[in-house]
């Protein structure tokens, strides 16, 4: 995240927590050279069957974020929009104290 000067903003741990996770679900898995897991392959959805999307999206969300700390993921639930796309709604729990919301169109 950059300031107005173009200079690098500090932000707190939820903050940087929450950027985290949007990253890893936006990239897709292999993309990134140096690092062939990071990332997730919600990408793939669209070529999953109906019927086994939600599934699907909690295994390649588990697998994107694997590698974060106390994080748990509570409730995810996937909605498909009019134009072809589906928006997944994601509630996680951190530290066992903090619950964390994210919205993100795949």
């Amino acid at each position: 995240m950059l300031g107005p000067c173009r200079t690098p903003v500090v932000v707190g741990e939820l903050d940087e927590l929450l950027q985290r996770i949007k990253m890893k679900l936006q990239v897709r898995r292999g993309a990134f050279l140096p690092m062939p897991d990071y990332g997730s392959r919600l990408y793939l959805l669209s070529q999953t069957k109906t019927s086994n999307r939600e599934t699907a999206a909690r295994q390649y969300v588990s697998e994107a974020l694997a590698d974060e700390a106390n994080l748990e993921l509570s409730s995810l639930e996937l909605k498909e929009t009019a134009d072809g796309n589906a928006v997944l709604y994601l509630i996680f729990k951190y530290k066992d104290k903090y619950t964390v919301s994210i919205e993100t169109v795949i």
